[in-house]
């Protein structure tokens, strides 16, 4: 993944950190969207477009979060799960490679292809800020068929008042950060050491994070984290950060925090258990949850 970072997209992210999602809008293409193909989900129609050698091309309004809905086509009956890829890449700067790896979901079905099975969904999300931004989604690499894709945009509106401040299910000591002589809590979170969060919704979950930098790392680096209920992935959530100059981590003099981002979930009505990983192996995110 090439580790150029947003730096325009996340100069005012500040300001998008302190606000949460609402209505997701569906977002066309701007160019080569003319191909379709209409699936049927769970009694409704849903367009997505298909990922060619030519692209999709999108023009975009932020701030607002960006999800990615993607699907394989599978001509076949096969019980395994099928691995697909594709690339995004954001305002012309940086090429983000996105993997997913699932089974078919047997309850869809296509109005143009009535034969083909399709996976269950893969949801990636890139948050924007303020302004005009350019997406183009390219073609992955050894695949059989096209991947299918839709973009949803979701504004942003205030958190609200009424929040509480979760812990991690599994007892572990909190990291503490640092910053205007405050002391905040955070719990350490890697590829082999997961989290594990239970909230009772019908709620938001917000999960704030910093990357932990050390010596060897440069001023900017990117990292993913990965939300999954049971086998389920909820989302693969991307972040650019860059070295935070005005906050440390407590009894870690050579680690320095990363500038804080944050990704949301929607918690439905009931007790739900959710697992936070980090997707890269060689990082180590702190994260705090707030549920409002």
């Amino acid at each position: 993944m090439n580790q150029t970072v947003y730096s325009k997209i996340f100069s005012s992210l500040l300001v998008i950190l302190m606000l949460s999602p609402v209505e997701a809008k569906l977002i066309k293409p701007s160019m080569n969207g003319e191909e379709k193909e209409i699936l049927i989900i769970n009694s409704k129609r849903r367009l997505y477009y298909p990922i060619t050698s030519d692209g999709l091309n999108y023009s975009v309004q932020g701030p607002a979060r960006f999800e990615f809905i993607s699907r394989y086509p599978v001509i076949r009956k096969k019980k395994e799960s099928h691995p697909y890829n594709y690339k995004l890449i954001i305002d012309g700067q940086d090429t983000v490679h996105v993997k997913h790896r699932y089974r078919v979901q047997k309850s869809i079905k296509s109005v143009q292809h009535p034969k083909h099975r399709y996976t269950h969904s893969g949801n990636y999300f890139i948050n924007l800020d303020k302004g005009i931004h350019t997406i183009e989604i390219g073609e992955g690499s050894g695949l059989k068929y096209p991947v299918l894709i839709r973009v949803l945009s979701k504004e942003f509106e205030t958190m609200g008042k009424k929040r509480e401040i979760l812990s991690p299910m599994v007892h572990q000591n909190s990291v503490k950060l640092i910053t205007d002589n405050k002391e905040v809590d955070y719990f350490e979170c890697t590829y082999s050491i997961p989290l594990q969060i239970k909230a009772q919704g019908k709620k938001t979950l917000r999960i704030m994070s910093r990357l932990e930098f050390s010596e060897s790392m440069g001023q900017e680096e990117s990292y993913r984290l990965r939300v999954k209920e049971g086998k389920k992935v909820i989302g693969t959530f991307y972040f650019n950060t860059n070295r935070s100059s005005v906050s440390q981590i407590s009894g870690r003099l050579d680690k320095v925090p990363g500038k804080w981002r944050s990704c949301e979930i929607s918690i439905p009505k009931g007790i739900h258990t959710y697992s936070v990983e980090v997707a890269d192996r060689d990082k180590t995110v702190l994260t705090r949850f707030i549920l409002y």
